[in-house]
């Protein structure tokens, strides 16, 4: 039976930066297995909104409800334990380290004796279910963009995930890159993952 419950709702979400009002009274829903854009051109307050549902904003007025309930997201670690990920336009990953130390460090799975051998199997899952070709010991200094935003995903699905907040995921994907991006979106939708897509 399909739910008919949003998994993440926002009700009149406002944050403002002095003077400026980047987001005024924002209500949003977004269902399990669905897809939402939000379009607007530069400074029209899309990221601003995505990172106030991540954490990395408070906002000023309004509230935020996951899976049912109203929650207080005070930091990207608080959103992560929901199950909220986000791929930011520019990575946050650390180029001298392993694609798979980036998406281990910082998770349930990275104890203080880093065995990474269930790990690798869970990424080499991850990358076999969405036709992901990486080298998980290869340094992110070695790998293109397009390699690069991949990390950032799978770190996200890594983490268990029911929502995905991509922060303009096409601007450094090749026209091929990008069309391959939007099937797998597709087929993570298929699967119940939430994907909020932004872009200009």
């Amino acid at each position: 039976m399909e739910n008919h419950e949003p998994l993440l709702r926002t009700v009149d979400l406002t944050k403002r930066f002095g003077e400026v009002i980047a987001n005024d009274a924002i209500s949003l829903d977004i269902k399990p297995g669905e897809i939402h854009c939000l379009l607007g051109e530069n400074g029209a307050g899309k990221s601003t909104i995505a990172e106030c549902i991540y954490g990395f904003y408070h906002p000023d007025a309004g509230e935020i409800f996951f899976n049912g309930e109203k929650v207080k997201i005070n930091s990207p670690s608080d959103a992560i334990r929901l199950g909220i990920g986000m791929v930011h336009q520019h990575f946050i990953l650390v180029r001298p380290m392993s694609i798979i130390e980036n998406i281990v460090v910082g998770t349930e799975a990275a104890k203080p004796f880093l065995d990474l051998t269930e790990a690798t199997q869970r990424l080499e899952k991850l990358c076999a279910a969405y036709d992901v070709s990486l080298d998980l010991n290869a340094k992110i200094w070695q790998l293109c963009v397009g390699e690069q935003q991949w990390v950032e995903i799978l770190k996200a699905l890594f983490s268990g995930v029911k929502l995905l907040i991509l922060d303009e995921p096409t601007a450094v994907l090749t026209p091929q890159e990008a069309d391959k991006l939007f099937v797998i979106l597709q087929q993570m939708k298929e699967e119940g993952l939430s994907i909020l897509f932004i872009t200009h």
